[in-house]
């Protein structure tokens, strides 16, 4: 039976950080660019609700000026949560697709692999569809787990709680299990150009177990580098407080903490730049550290059981 390697597919995604680190930058700007743009209107909008809310002691005629200050505020904010979600989704889409195109069909020509095209649609449709079988999963187990605490409660809290305890860890193992099962259906479809929900299944038939085990190692790298990346981010922290100590002291405004955020953040701007641009690098780096070896996956997989699909466009893409 086919396989395909996990060093080889985690290789290759550490193959591609190092190849296309301006890629890679894209890539984490247009994910965490959209969360910038929300806190950038949540903030303002949040302030103006602290300073609208009514004073306990102003009774009646603190409530309506509270109501008359609120709705747009409030309106302004959830607006700005929804366009963040949104575009995040949508960012998702673009640059999942772009590392599949990076690893699958690297000779072809394209900003960064970016584009806004069929692939695109259809990885977006299949995480989509997926979401939403999690979703129904998640619904189910937790609906199980509570059904059997109440049948089992009569034998004791103990036995309920135990029982509940182990079906729900079973669930949990069988629900990520399901996700290996599935991950190659979204690359599968870049790879065949097309919606690929049958070819990716079969190519992770009997491999589940593999892509269980590939995606917990990449969840344990993740989190080994996140925890030496929050140590740099929090001594660099430290070293910005007390270079720019005075500016810092700022965020109490008037008792708000949100006006004051803003004060602070129209003060230190450059800092939170430079902040971004860095998060955006390795924000990108996380993503395609987690994208790449499924892509790479697939790749094998379908080398090993037919020939591939010819690549349209075989223009070198530049190393960016």
């Amino acid at each position: 039976m086919a396989g395909f390697s996990i060093g080889t597919a985690i290789a290759e995604a550490f193959g591609l950080i190092g190849r296309r680190p301006l890629a890679v930058f894209a890539w984490g700007l247009l994910m965490v660019a959209p969360i910038f743009g929300a806190l950038g209107l949540m903030f303002p909008a949040m302030g103006e609700i602290f300073a609208n809310m009514p004073d306990p002691d102003a009774g009646t005629a603190g409530d309506s000026a509270f109501s008359e200050g609120m709705v747009a505020q409030m309106m302004q904010f959830q607006m700005a949560s929804l366009l963040a979600n949104l575009g995040q989704y949508v960012g998702l889409a673009i640059v999942y697709t772009a590392i599949f195109r990076a690893v699958l069909r690297p000779t072809e020509r394209s900003f960064f692999s970016l584009r806004v095209g069929m692939d695109e649609l259809r990885v977006a449709v299949a995480g989509l569809a997926i979401g939403i079988g999690v979703y129904i999963v998640m619904i189910f187990a937790v609906l199980l787990c509570v059904a059997l605490g109440f049948g089992l409660w009569a034998q004791g809290e103990a036995v309920a709680l135990w029982t509940c305890g182990i079906v729900g860890l079973a669930m949990f193992v069988a629900l990520l299990w399901g996700l290996a099962r599935v991950s190659l259906i979204a690359p599968a479809s870049v790879l065949y150009r097309d919606f690929a929900f049958a070819e990716g299944w079969k190519l992770a038939a009997g491999k589940g177990w593999p892509l269980l085990g590939m995606l917990l190692l990449l969840y344990l790298m993740v989190v080994v580098i996140y925890v030496v990346v929050i140590i740099i981010v929090a001594v660099a922290a430290g070293g910005g407080i007390a270079a720019t100590g005075s500016a810092w002291e700022g965020a109490g405004h008037d008792g708000n903490p949100f006006g004051g955020m803003s004060a602070w953040m129209a003060v230190n701007w450059p800092w939170l730049v430079v902040g971004g641009l860095v998060l955006s690098w390795v924000y990108g780096a996380f993503m395609t550290l987690m994208v790449a070896p499924f892509a790479s996956a697939c790749r094998q997989l379908a080398e090993s059981s037919e020939p591939l699909p010819a690549v349209d466009n075989a223009s070198p893409e530049p190393a960016v």
